[in-house]
C-alpha cells in the first residue's frame, strides 16, 4: 500500500504533554485518510510516533489502528518522522 500525501500539524503543547510535538495524517492510495497519529520528540532528541488510540474503561489505552505488517509500520514511520524532519 502506497503512502500518497503526509501532512504534519506542529504546536507547542505547554506543560501537560511537553514531548508530544505535532499531529499528522496520512494518505494511502489516495482513497484513505488515516488522522491522528501523534509525534513525540524525546530529549534527546529520538522521535517517535504513535497511532490512533481510545481510552477503556480499564483506563488504559488501545490502538484503533494497527499496521498489520512491520514493513507498514515502518513505511509509515519513515514516512512521517521525515515529513516531520522537513518542517521542524
Amino acid at each position: 500500500m502506497e503512502i500518497t500525501e503526509v501532512k504534519v500539524y506542529p504546536f507547542e503543547p505547554g506543560d501537560l504533554q511537553k514531548n508530544l510535538k505535532a499531529y499528522a495524517e496520512i494518505t494511502l492510495e489516495n482513497v484513505l485518510i488515516l488522522k491522528g497519529i501523534k509525534i513525540f520528540e524525546k530529549e534527546n532528541g529520538g522521535i517517535f510516533i504513535s497511532f490512533p488510540a481510545i481510552q477503556g474503561k480499564d483506563k488504559t489505552f488501545h490502538d484503533i489502528v494497527v499496521p498489520k505488517t512491520s514493513e507498514m509500520k515502518k513505511q509509515i514511520r519513515d514516512a512521517v518522522v521525515g515529513a516531520y524532519k522537513k518542517i521542524k
